[in-house]
């Protein structure tokens, strides 16, 4: 199956829960619908592409570049292991950081799939967007 083909079956069953949001009987039913769209449309971006490999490696490079916060202190207290103030400090603000950004209840992972998905869009339009005449 081709890019194209992938990319309108994606958009039909896009349209579809749209369709059927706008069918909902009372306004109070579609915010809460448009409400719930809002929040699983990365995530179901992210079941319908993490398929192809090379989303997998963009979102797994993404991840690994968003959390050099994290990693980077404690790498570093690894290698200042003898230096004990060192050490402890660089534990400190990776552990700080870990619970900022990479905790439970933190939008880390919706940014590391809006920006996995900013990236595989310019990719795409760069390969598939030139028009053949």
């Amino acid at each position: 199956m081709s890019f194209k083909d992938l990319e309108q079956q994606y958009k039909k069953k896009q349209l579809a829960w749209k369709t059927k949001i706008r069918m909902k009987p009372t306004k109070w039913k579609r915010f809460w619908a448009w409400v719930w769209y809002l929040i699983a449309f990365p995530w179901v971006w992210i079941a319908t592409n993490i398929r192809d490999w090379r989303t997998a490696v963009i979102f797994v490079t993404v991840f690994v570049v968003l959390s050099v916060e994290v990693w980077l202190p404690y790498l570093l207290a690894f290698i200042l292991w003898s230096n004990e103030t060192a050490r402890n400090t660089l534990i400190g603000v990776g552990s700080a950081c870990w619970l900022f950004w990479a905790g439970p209840g933190t939008p880390f992972l919706l940014i590391c799939i809006f920006v996995t998905i900013g990236i595989k869009g310019i990719f795409n339009k760069i390969k598939y967007g030139k028009s053949k005449k």
